[in-house]
């Protein structure tokens, strides 16, 4: 299993990464109560992954967006919209990306789970 992914936009190849740094940038997005305790928990990625799974090209875009922050070249995010705009088999990237998300260790614990409930949903 590769630690990135990589998708060409305009003849260039751009690595994605969905580690730490991901985790944390997506998971900030989205924070929930944490009953009785007055804290919060930071649950972006679920919710992230809960809507590639449901289709939602926003979020696949947001995703593939923030997988990039930090790496050499960088894609801006009208660069990731056209290229999802464009591409031959939408429906690929969104199962490219999900199957990426559910090997990377900083990402699988919580993907995998909604893969396994999407799926039985789907019966």
């Amino acid at each position: 299993m590769s630690k990135y992914m990589e998708i060409e936009v305009n003849g260039e190849i751009y690595k994605l990464v969905a580690g730490f740094g991901f985790l944390h940038e997506v998971n900030k997005k989205v924070t929930v109560d944490v009953p009785n305790t007055g804290k919060k928990k930071e649950v972006g990625l679920k919710f992230m992954v809960a809507s590639i799974i449901d289709g939602d090209i926003d979020a696949l875009a947001d995703c593939i967006f923030n997988m990039n922050v930090g790496q050499t070249p960088r894609l801006k995010k009208a660069d990731v919209e056209n290229y999802l705009e464009d591409v031959d088999d939408i429906d690929k990237v969104f199962e490219d990306v999900i199957n990426f998300l559910s090997q990377a260790n900083a990402c699988k614990k919580e993907v995998k789970p909604l893969m396994i409930t999407q799926e039985a949903e789907k019966k």
